[in-house]
């Protein structure tokens, strides 16, 4: 059943129905523009009329609401709510009557979206995974991407298409001969925005993927095994010896939203460091926590403690 402003208005009407502040439906409409990018419900319905916004809403992929509108016409309208309680409602109110619908709170936030579905489209593609089972590799380490969408260069007029280079980082597996650790790939994007602050969801093809095995010297020696204290102490600029006593701490695995990849390693020091070094470090680094990339544990010598 199609779903219009109407609906969304109904859902913010009955969320305060047993609350201070009662949003009446006309009210509610006009919340509804305001997230939208539009002043008023005459502005979104001309704009509809003229095909610049959805019919309805159903089967909309993606919504990026005007907050910062949102806040000031519900001044204008002396309704006397909070930022954060207008969020949750416009939020609730697209979770009720659209749950297929994903509600970003930023363009930044849907560019990230569509780079995390760019990055599993590479690793699922069959043609970098049949790159990648050339190069005798030991693991992925990360899909890099060389540049970001801004979903907001969009028009109604002329979708957002951009084609991103990028890089599949691979383990080097040092039992095997040296045939490479990076796949080159192209992914092609293309946005459509249906909407002020709508848009469908992207479309993601991966163009192009080769092995790069002219990446270094096959014949060059691979780089020499270290201690985890002395890949701390590079990191942190400290002496081996201090750094000895920071190993016993277990390191985070970050991941992205799809928890599909590692994207780096988080160590948190609070508590195990003296406080002449922890000072040292607050003054270094103006942190007791060190960020890490997933190729970090690369060529680290495992030690055993009596």
């Amino acid at each position: 059943m199609p779903v219009g402003i109407t609906d969304l208005a109904h859902s913010l009407r009955k969320n305060t129905a047993k609350t201070a502040v009662t949003i009446p439906l006309s009210h509610g409409q006009q919340l509804v523009c305001a997230a939208l990018g539009h002043n008023t419900l005459a502005s979104f319905q001309a704009a509809k009329d003229a095909e610049r916004e959805p019919q309805d809403f159903e089967g909309l992929a993606h919504v990026v609401p005007d907050y910062e509108l949102l806040s000031t016409r519900a001044d204008q309208l002396g309704l006397g709510l909070s930022n954060k309680r207008l969020v949750a409602l416009v939020n609730a109110a697209f979770q009720e009557r659209l749950p297929e619908t994903r509600v970003h709170d930023s363009f930044f936030g849907l560019a990230m979206h569509i780079q995390e579905r760019m990055e599993d489209a590479v690793i699922s593609d069959d043609d970098v995974n049949s790159e990648m089972a050339n190069a005798n590799y030991d693991g992925v380490d990360e899909v890099y991407l060389e540049d970001e969408i801004d979903p907001d260069e969009a028009t109604i007029e002329e979708p957002l298409r951009v084609t991103i280079p990028g890089q599949v980082n691979l383990g080097i597996d040092t039992e095997r001969p040296y045939s490479g650790h990076q796949v080159q790939f192209e992914v092609a994007v293309t946005l459509a925005r249906c909407g002020m602050r709508c848009f469908e969801d992207a479309e993601i093809e991966v163009v192009s993927a080769s092995l790069d095995q002219d990446w270094g010297d096959p014949d060059e020696e691979p780089p020499a095994q270290r201690t985890l204290a002395q890949a701390l102490a590079q990191e942190l600029n400290i002496d081996v010896a201090e750094a000895e006593l920071l190993t016993d701490v277990q390191p985070q695995e970050l991941t992205g939203n799809s928890g599909a990849m590692t994207y780096s390693h988080l160590f948190d020091f609070t508590g195990q460091v003296s406080p002449e070094l922890a000072a040292r470090l607050m003054q270094q680094h103006g942190s007791l926590q060190l960020e890490v990339g997933p190729w970090f544990f690369d060529n680290i010598r495992q030690t055993v403690r009596d």
